[in-house]
């Protein structure tokens, strides 16, 4: 999971790779390098020559999301990395989340249209890849955030009629911090939930946010501005300051609302990250 978190931060570009490494080399690395190729792949440690595709230039096309395509010959894997966001463009494709038929359940529109087209310009390479590799190389799909929930999408795509898409090679996708982009969970293939892990650091908000989620949070700011609604202004002003707690009745309203379905609505399912296991890394107390 290490390995491909670095090929994750890579598709960032160059500012990223060198604050990964900060930690690595205790100082930010500011001198500027005209060959992201080499530095790409001095930082997943493969030969240049193996950094097959790079489309990580922002030149205004916001049609599909970045991503570049390597080859690990030494433990013979396709790397196909996406990024997550990075411009205003993409912020809109993270907002934009009702969700619209995909395979044979729904997911978030705008990710699941941005898998479909990552996979439109990079799927030919990857196959290419794969046969010129042998049966032994397995493609691997990975990303963050909006990048992790593009990634665990095509994995879903991939993986579809015993995996004809990329001539019936194992695939595997790691995801961090992936949002929730398809649902229901039953409706994705085994195999491809089987081939997916989702990890998730502390309190990140992202693998948690959908429509649904959005809805549940405005569910409970409606409990709590009746509530306040109801007190006189000093007991509402100490509450706000943190000098007074609100009362046990009101905790377990707000407690009962998150926790209780709301009706559904159309293009807001609850959705789920379509991955067999979920990681939550935590720093102990």
């Amino acid at each position: 999971a290490a390995r491909y978190m670095k090929y994750a931060t890579a598709a960032y570009g160059e500012s990223m790779i060198r604050a990964a490494e900060m930690h690595s080399y205790g100082k930010f690395d500011s001198r500027y390098s005209p060959l992201p190729r080499s530095k790409i792949a001095e930082h997943v440690n493969i030969p240049e020559k193996d950094i097959v595709v790079i489309d990580l230039d922002d030149d205004g096309d916001s049609n599909h999301l970045r991503h570049f395509v390597a080859v690990d010959h030494a433990r013979k894997k396709v790397i196909l990395s996406i990024r997550g966001t990075f411009n205003l463009a993409e912020c809109v494709v993270d907002v934009v989340g009702f969700s619209r038929p995909y395979l044979r359940g729904e997911a978030h529109s705008e990710i699941s249209f941005m898998a479909e087209r990552v996979w439109s310009k990079a799927g030919n390479v990857v196959r290419q890849l794969l046969k010129e590799g042998g049966k032994d190389y397995e493609l691997i799909i990975t990303g963050h955030s909006l990048g992790a929930g593009t990634a665990c999408l095509l994995n879903l795509l991939v993986h579809a009629d015993r995996r004809r898409h990329v001539h019936g090679r194992k695939v595997r996708c790691f995801a961090y911090a992936s949002p929730p982009v398809f649902a229901p969970f039953h409706a994705a293939s085994y195999d491809a939930i089987r081939a997916a892990t989702n990890y998730i650091h502390e309190c990140d908000a992202v693998p948690f946010l959908s429509v649904d989620s959005v809805r549940h949070f405005f569910s409970c700011l409606g409990i709590i501005d009746k509530a306040t609604r109801r007190m006189g202004f000093l007991e509402r002003q100490k509450l706000i300051a943190g000098i007074s707690a609100p009362d046990n009745s009101l905790r377990a309203d707000v407690l009962r609302a998150s926790l209780t379905r709301l009706p559904p609505k159309p293009g807001a399912p609850s959705l789920v990250v379509p991955a067999a296991t979920n990681v939550w890394i935590r720093e102990k107390d």
